[in-house]
């Protein structure tokens, strides 16, 4: 179990490494420069103003480098302790640490490919591979042991899940309904009804759902505000993309985007673009499904290819523009892998335990469309508790 002050297990991580074969883990963190060094140490209300080390290797006990000043503000950490003072101390004790280790991992990622663990400054960087020949991206130690889901943590997923599709379904009601009697409607007074049902049902968002027509719907960051928003008329097409999570500790997103469409029959054209981003998000479910009963290891671009590629096949690839989808945790964009070989190209593994979206988009000049689910890769595969989306909700006027 985790010791006090450490979030992780150590022997865990020393036999994660014997399987990857690196020598090494090496977390480095300057005022928290590093957030992964920041959710894997428990250094809250502890000054630390100086460079500090937590090195651990295959085998043995890990050993902290931090700075003398700072030998007594250190939370009890397992292992042994050692200090430095001035820069020269610093990199004899680093070459100390390192002698003899070929492969070291830290927070770091080629080119930048992974963004969410690319902390380690490009000085500290220079230091450590004058020491060691070669150093690895942790992405994968990180996610094993950032980004995995716990039992309560999947339950509070399935609740929020559950609450976000009401309020889907309540909103394209209200649309409806408004609309039927011959009132004003616009993206804001949706966007409100909606930030309204879920703080009744006790979920919390990082930010406001998004509600968008036509035209905005292909921005897919678009927000409506109380002084910027569009009206919505029969013959439109609409976009709801929410989220949220329950207000307990440590409570993980649900994601979910859905399609309406004002009037009882949509043009041929919002149809195909509809169909076709929902059988590009089925084609990705299939792709990892059928991996996993081969007993095949996937990483996140190899399911962006699939998905991307059915838009690209139907003639809609230009107007595919961001990744497929992101991880899903306590934040909304969680740190593991990322659904994408467009953006980056996220080399990790999907592995038991995490979570993300799946979210095709195709967004033309004068509408957008884009489905959401949000899938959970368990002991026995894929799972998804967000119900996908398969016809567009066509709302009566």
């Amino acid at each position: 179990m985790p010791t006090r002050g450490i979030a992780f297990d150590v022997k865990e991580a020393q036999s994660i490494l014997r399987e990857q074969k690196i020598d090494a883990w090496l977390i480095y963190d300057f005022r928290g420069l590093n957030a992964i060094a920041r959710e894997l140490f428990h250094l809250d209300g502890h000054m630390l103003t100086r460079r500090w080390f937590f090195f651990i290797p295959q085998k043995g006990d890990p050993i902290l480098l931090a700075h003398r000043i700072e030998e007594k503000n250190f939370p009890s950490l397992p292992g042994e302790m050692r200090f430095y003072a001035g820069l020269l101390e610093l990199e004899a004790q680093l070459a100390k640490l390192l002698k003899g280790c070929k492969r070291a991992a830290m927070e770091y990622s080629p080119r930048c490919s992974i963004p969410t663990v690319s902390y380690v400054d490009a000085g500290m960087l220079e230091m450590v591979h004058g020491l060691v020949p070669e150093i690895v991206s942790s992405a994968n130690l990180v996610q094993y042991f950032t980004c995995r889901w716990s039992d309560e943590q999947l339950a509070s997923h399935k609740e929020a899940a559950g609450i976000l599709h009401r309020a889907q379904s309540d909103a394209f009601e209200f649309i409806q309904r408004e609309l039927s009697a011959g009132k004003k409607i616009t993206e804001y007074d949706v966007q409100q009804h909606i930030a309204k049902d879920i703080k009744s049902a006790e979920l919390t968002a990082h930010a406001e759902p998004i509600v968008a027509v036509n035209a905005n719907a292909s921005n897919p960051h678009y927000a409506p505000t109380a002084s910027q928003n569009t009206k919505i008329r029969k013959n439109d097409v609409v976009l709801i993309d929410l989220w949220g999570k329950k207000t307990t500790p440590r409570a993980v997103y649900a994601d979910i985007t859905w399609m309406g469409y004002v009037g009882k029959k949509p043009p041929e054209k919002v149809q195909q673009v509809f169909n076709t981003v929902v059988a590009a998000r089925d084609a990705g479910v299939e792709f990892i499904r059928e991996s996993f009963k081969r007993g095949e290891t996937m990483q996140g671009y190899r399911v962006d290819e699939v998905v991307r590629g059915v838009i690209v096949k139907a003639g809609f690839g230009e107007y595919f523009f961001h990744r497929t989808g992101h991880s899903i945790g306590v934040e909304v964009h969680g740190n593991g892998v990322n659904i994408d070989g467009y953006e980056t190209r996220d080399l990790r593994d999907i592995i038991p335990g995490v979570g993300f979206s799946i979210e095709p988009g195709i967004y033309l000049p004068e509408f957008g469309a884009r489905t959401e689910i949000d899938v959970y890769f368990g002991a026995r595969g894929p799972e998804i508790f967000t119900a996908p989306q398969k016809q567009l909700t066509l709302l009566s006027i």
